[in-house]
């Protein structure tokens, strides 16, 4: 029996770091419209990188300055704001109106599972190429209804388009937004598991399970002539397990039975591995289960690595867009900065990486997604 247990929990740990060289069938032809995107997990600003960018350099980008030429080699970069950017707003939603650029653990926090950011970080998002954040998370509501309203209307301000939460009066309003990259046409919509259990009473944060709105809207998205793609990012699974959860690999399916066509998560806090899917219909889709941290304060070799994701689409004719390849980079952060990691790097983080998205796919700055994959 213990020699049968002991083979069972070997094959089983060998399916989870398996390594996962992915390939797809879709040409990317010159004459086709095509485009890259990245996507990178989690950005949670903790007490200790907070206090120092405050401290320091004033500027929350000074973490992860290093990454920015790798968001340009896309042509659209995606992230996961993990917290509120609510300018003066504390954790009971009493507003204490502007207070400045400080951390003082009350209005402004990044401890004790509850965070507020200052709005400047959606600005710098912004200027470091960011074109998108997902703000639906367990952390949406750390700062209440009105918390998400501030957020939302700071990153309008600031020009920084965001998917999966709504204004508090905006009742009907959509959690997804569409893109045009290449003249592809990109749907993005992103949920959570999970809001810590605090209340959403105006139905602001949309949620990943059991949601009959949202597996409409990506079968209304999928099946509009204008859009070409349909990409879900959930905010889903177990905190610091490496493997996706039974829940994880059902609903993944589900969304993309649904029309669309790359499933995007982000909340382990560590990398979980990546697949392709063939649905029913025979498209060929992506599962990434988890891009683990980009941005946070906790230490170890799983959570002080990242990834960064690049997937390409290629589009012929009037059809949908396909997937033509993917690739990534690792990131590690060391003290108060993230690092990309490319070949010849740190060993241990390359090997950590290759666990998961096998070695084929990783990219150095000099090499594109088109380049590796396209002829």
């Amino acid at each position: 029996m213990r020699n049968l247990v002991f083979a069972l929990a070997l094959l089983l740990s060998q399916n989870i770091f398996a390594a996962q060289d992915l390939s797809f069938d879709a040409n990317c032809l010159r004459a086709n419209d095509r485009a890259t995107i990245s996507f990178v997990g989690d950005i949670l600003v903790h007490k200790a990188i907070y206090e120092s960018v405050v401290k320091n350099s004033k500027r929350f980008a000074s973490t992860w300055r290093r990454t920015i030429p790798y968001f340009a080699k896309a042509d659209f970069s995606v992230g996961n704001l993990e917290g509120p950017a609510a300018m003066g707003i504390d954790a009971k939603g009493k507003d204490h109106g502007d207070i400045g650029f400080v951390y003082d653990g009350v209005v402004y926090s990044g401890t004790n599972f509850v965070f507020n950011y200052h709005p400047q970080i959606l600005a710098e998002l912004n200027q470091s190429g960011f074109d998108l954040l997902t703000v639906a998370n367990n952390h949406s509501l750390d700062r209440r209804s009105i918390g998400i309203d501030r957020t939302l209307q700071a990153a309008e301000v600031y020009k920084m388009p965001t998917i999966g939460t709504r204004m508090s009066k905006d009742t009907n309003g959509d959690f997804h937004r569409v893109m045009d990259i290449n003249h592809i046409r990109v749907a993005f919509i992103s949920c959570t598991e999970a809001t810590n259990g605090m209340a959403d009473p105006a139905n602001q944060v949309l949620r990943c399970y059991n949601n009959e709105q949202l597996m409409k809207t990506i079968k209304d998205l999928s099946s509009r002539s204008d859009i070409d793609a349909v990409i879900v990012y959930p905010h889903w699974g177990e905190e610091y397990e490496p493997a996706p959860n039974k829940n994880q690999k059902i609903y993944a399916r589900k969304y993309l039975e649904a029309g669309a066509t790359a499933v995007i998560g982000s909340h382990p806090h560590v990398l979980q591995p990546w697949e392709t899917y063939r649905t029913k219909d025979g498209r060929e889709t992506l599962i990434a289960y988890s891009l683990g941290n980009f941005l946070a304060g906790q230490p170890g070799l799983e959570k002080q690595t990242g990834a960064i994701i690049y997937m390409g689409l290629s589009k012929e004719g009037p059809g949908k867009a396909k997937i033509f390849g993917v690739g990534y980079t690792p990131t590690y952060r060391d003290g108060f900065e993230i690092y990309p990691i490319e070949s010849g790097g740190k060993t241990d983080v390359l090997n950590h990486a290759a666990k998961y998205f096998g070695t084929n796919g990783r990219l150095d700055l000099a090499t594109t997604l088109e380049q590796k994959f396209c002829n």
